[in-house]
């Protein structure tokens, strides 16, 4: 009997040793978590002052290429489905923080690179709560709200102690991490693997520490990011290594804001470019450098200085490196990124549009082309003109490849009216200027700054029987400018004189009687201007367009100063007038508006958008109707651009709209004013918010809308708005949205819009 209560005793005094081991055990892993999270802040600043050489390789592909583009893009761009084409960096890096480094470039090896760039060293910031577009870090001073940390063991790492924590978001979405966290005894990072979506590409990446000077220091990094677009799909992966143990290295004097630094002022062209695949490729990188590289946090302005230790050739497809390697064939092999490859003439090259390039070639220009407009794809059908063609030659002189001299010849075919028409165009434009002046016999919209688009506007005349799309003919003189000062601020001004004539339906062609509708008039009218068209005239008018962001915060690489869009609204202030009597012009107005255009990420997951017009006319208001303030831009079928720019269900989505025939009379331009006006567009994106959970689509890459507009127009004592739920992304390629519409507060109709899948954009960039 003793001994059966001694055996008891002793499995008693056992299991309460080992509880109270494993409860201080507990209680030692939760302290040192607690330690990481709160020390964060201190590591981030000591990630610094050191030199090292490193080896970076980076490469990309495109997996999947819809059919008709694959031999297109081989042929212009030199870029193959399924190839990799990259390029290997030696250099030697200076870090005065992760974001301030200076880059001492040895070599640069191409493979399936014509003209292969350095690939710059960069290091994310864990160390912050927000990493880069507001990615939640793991080590964020709230992260037991965001993340749970299961304790997995502890491992060894050249000689120290590290703890090893999986991480995993408490809820599913977007903008947080899952992985594997290895951390010192100290709450430094050791070692992070990790994969996250964000913004409909998924991110793989494992960083890898060595213990310096005190400090665990980047050692090696591996990328991986994937994603696709309208069924075309590509993947991107960097990879890091340091080739030495880093050395302590002081800042020097020098390395403060460059005091002779250039801006990019072209934003929009740059990013619109011509070389699609290539550009989105680059893109792929460049989306790494946006996610990981700003420390927005650590108040510091971020900059890369590059500079050559020896200028010697860069190699080309030399190195044999087994990261570079895949299933290559001959075939491949001829393939290499060269977005101005020339090709042998043939006529079938007149059926798309083509540049044709001429003189000795630059690196990223040619100084003589020709670029042909083909009229296959610059066709269309409206109720004025019938169908119609366009096709034009544009020759240019190139002394940079967004500096040149250009002069554009463009015929037009009405074939409804058997007239031909047409402008020419001389333009001069470097980064930040342009002028142009234009002469010429063509065809105008009533609305020019948000037109509808032509081919959208003949299916839905051809299908719907709804011929949205107003024009008139318009003989001109034009002479336009652009002047960027800098990204913070620039002016448009246009002076134009024109002969403005009515034209009329002149045939009323469809392929389907869909609803029995009637084709409306081509002369638009409302309750403000009652009149149907309008009598030849003259007009004399100008434009002025100032537009300023006060707040826009830069970093610069390599001297050239980037913006960062988002952190900054754009305000616009425009004057329009009409001058009277001038060369002959009786079209008198004066109007001024201005404008407040914001986009900012309220939270990792919710990014909102706002535009407010404010206007008025002076004096007398507009005696035609062509200068009235129009609405509703960018009125497309299917609509592809910018989520804000325009109300959703007047005027010309009404064919989507339940009850159609009932609002026949809506028109494009029935909220038209010569009035003052108060317009406010504003949209909400967010990534879970109501059905998205519900349906099952927290891994997906679809976001939820709110949408909210309003106008106000004082000479018709309107009030119109709506509000609407979205869901975009859609088979990673819609976007639908379900609005209702409220007319001086009382409910109007319910209505549906499909789109394009277009993510809203965080800044805004002029033209």
């Amino acid at each position: 009997m003793r001994f059966k209560q001694f055996s008891s005793f002793c499995f008693l005094l056992f299991f309460s040793g080992s509880f109270l081991a494993f409860g201080q055990k507990s209680n030692s892993i939760d302290t040192l978590l607690n330690r990481a999270l709160a020390l964060a802040p201190q590591h981030s600043a000591l990630m610094g002052q050191f030199s090292a050489e490193v080896i970076t390789k980076e490469k990309g592909r495109f997996n999947q290429v819809l059919g008709l583009a694959k031999n297109r893009l081989k042929k212009n761009e030199g870029i193959q489905e399924g190839q990799w084409y990259g390029n290997q960096t030696h250099a030697k890096v200076y870090v005065k923080s992760l974001n301030q480094m200076i880059h001492e470039i040895i070599d640069v090896k191409g493979f399936q690179k014509k003209y292969p760039r350095p690939t710059l060293f960069f290091w994310p910031d864990f160390y912050q709560d927000f990493i880069g577009t507001n990615c939640v870090s793991p080590l964020n001073f709230h992260g037991r709200d965001y993340y749970t940390y299961v304790y997995k063991g502890d491992t060894l790492v050249s000689g120290h102690k590290g703890y090893q924590f999986e991480v995993r978001p408490i809820s599913t979405g977007d903008r947080l991490f899952t992985g594997k966290l290895t951390l010192s005894n100290t709450g430094w990072i050791i070692r992070w693997e990790a994969q996250v979506e964000s913004d409909a590409l998924l991110y793989h990446m494992d960083l890898q520490h060595q213990w310096v000077n005190q400090a665990w220091l980047p050692k090696s990094a591996y990328f991986s990011l994937a994603g696709g677009l309208m069924g075309n799909y590509g993947e991107f992966i960097l990879q890091e290594e340091v080739q030495q143990t880093p050395q302590i290295w002081k800042a020097e004097a020098g390395f403060q804001v460059p005091n002779q630094s250039q801006e990019r002022l072209n934003i929009a062209e740059i990013g619109f470019d011509e070389v699609f695949a290539t550009q989105l490729l680059g893109n792929f990188h460049q989306s790494l450098l946006r996610k990981w590289k700003s420390r927005p946090q650590s108040g510091l302005i971020t900059m890369d200085s590059v500079r050559y230790l020896k200028r010697e050739e860069i190699k080309h497809n030399t190195d044999e490196d087994r990261f570079f390697q895949g299933s290559l064939t001959s075939e491949l092999l001829e393939t290499s990124i060269d977005t101005l490859r020339k090709s042998p003439f043939s006529l079938n090259q007149l059926f798309f549009s083509k540049s044709f390039y001429y003189g000795p070639r630059q690196k990223d220009f040619y100084p003589f082309e020709i670029y042909y407009k083909s009229p296959v794809f610059d066709s269309n059908f409206n109720t004025v003109e019938g169908f119609v063609a366009n096709a034009g030659l544009v020759f240019r002189k190139r002394w940079a490849r967004y500096r040149f001299l250009e002069a554009e010849f463009l015929g037009r075919r009405s074939f409804g009216l058997n007239r031909n028409t047409g402008y020419i165009k001389l333009k001069y434009k470097t980064d930040s200027f342009d002028i142009s002046i234009a002469q010429g016999d063509f065809v105008q919209q009533l609305n020019p700054d948000n037109s509808i688009s032509p081919e959208m506007n003949s299916l839905s005349t051809l299908l719907l029987k709804n011929n949205q799309m107003k024009i008139y003919r318009k003989e001109f003189w034009n002479l336009a400018l652009i002047k960027r000062f800098s990204s913070k601020f620039f002016l448009k001004t246009s002076l134009e004189w024109s002969r403005r004539s009515q034209m009329d339906n002149t045939t009323d062609y469809f392929w389907f009687n869909y609803l029995n509708r009637k084709f409306t008039s081509n002369n638009p009218q409302n309750a403000e201007y009652t009149q149907e068209g309008f009598q030849t005239h003259q007009a004399f008018i100008s434009q002025l367009t100032l537009g300023f962001r006060p707040f826009l915060t830069q970093y610069y690489r390599n001297h050239i100063r980037e913006s960062e869009w988002g952190s900054s609204p754009l305000i616009l202030v425009k004057y329009r007038a009409g001058w009277n009597g001038v060369a002959e012009s009786s079209a008198p107005f004066n109007m001024v508006e201005l404008s407040y255009l914001q986009n900012m990420a309220l939270s990792p997951w919710i990014k909102t958008g706002f535009i407010i017009n404010v206007g008025t006319f002076l004096g007398n208001a507009p005696t035609n109707f062509i200068d009235f303030k129009h609405y509703n831009g960018t009125m497309n079928l299917v609509q592809a651009g910018e989520m804000l720019a325009s109300h959703r269900l007047v005027g010309y989505y009404q064919n989507f709209t339940s009850g159609a025939n009932q609002r026949l009379n809506v028109n494009h331009y029935a909220y038209s004013t010569a009035g003052t006006y108060i317009e406010g567009l504003s949209l909400f994106q967010f990534s879970n918010l109501w059905l998205k959970p519900l349906l099952g689509m927290k891994k997906s890459y679809v976001k939820e809308l709110l949408i909210a507009n309003t106008v106000y127009i004082n000479n018709q004592k309107l009030l119109y708005s709506e509000v609407g739920y979205g869901m975009d992304g859609l088979l990673k390629i819609f976007r639908l949205e379900a609005i209702a519409s409220f007319i001086n507060g009382q409910f109007n109709y319910v209505g549906l819009r499909l789109n394009l899948n277009s993510r809203i954009r965080i800044g805004n960039i002029p033209d």
